[in-house]
């Protein structure tokens, strides 16, 4: 980052773990900004890194893959994607996510960056890769997971975005990033 755009971080007086669990750790910070302004508490939530993938085929369709969402209580369309688990390479768990997920096995892999999911408040990052289509095999669903595959076109995708049905930002932002629609 330029100077130009640099700040003095902030100083951690207090750190209190609020709950921790495979899938979260939540943090309350107190907190003291360069200017002395005191923040307390300041909440962070720290999550697993995640890889997604914009995988497309031989007619330029992206894969892409529906499973409901709890949070949002509806289904939604994404990309094909998930944690890194500990110690994994972050294009190895691009790789293995999409198998599981989809049963593509990819070639032509290459990163196309790492970014903050939300850096107001989350510590962890999402990596993007991009691939084609070699072949499909059986896919390997954990037990929990109920997902469901297509492929769509880059109209049918936008339309998608237009209806609310692919409306993860990380999503579309890699989408973007990775076509170079921006």
């Amino acid at each position: 980052m330029s100077k130009r755009f640099e700040m003095a971080p902030w100083t951690v007086t207090h750190s209190v773990p609020v709950i921790k669990d495979r899938w979260i750790d939540l943090r309350a910070d107190d907190c003291v900004t360069s200017g002395g302004v005191t923040i307390a508490p300041f909440y962070v939530l720290r999550y697993p890194d995640w890889a997604h993938v914009v995988c497309q085929d031989a007619e330029e369709r992206l894969c892409v893959v529906s499973q409901y969402r709890h949070a949002v209580a509806r289904t939604v369309m994404e990309l094909p994607g998930g944690v890194i688990e500990p110690g994994e390479d972050p294009m190895a768990a691009a790789q293995r996510e999409l198998r599981e997920e989809t049963g593509v096995i990819g070639h032509d892999w290459r990163a196309c960056g790492s970014y903050a999911t939300n850096p107001a408040t989350h510590a962890n990052s999402v990596h993007i890769f991009a691939c084609r289509v070699v072949s499909i095999d059986a896919r390997e669903l954990d037990d929990q997971e109920d997902i469901r595959v297509d492929f769509v076109t880059m109209p049918e995708l936008r339309a998608a975005m237009d209806r609310g049905e692919f409306s993860h930002l990380l999503h579309v932002g890699a989408v973007c990033r990775v076509l170079n629609l921006i």
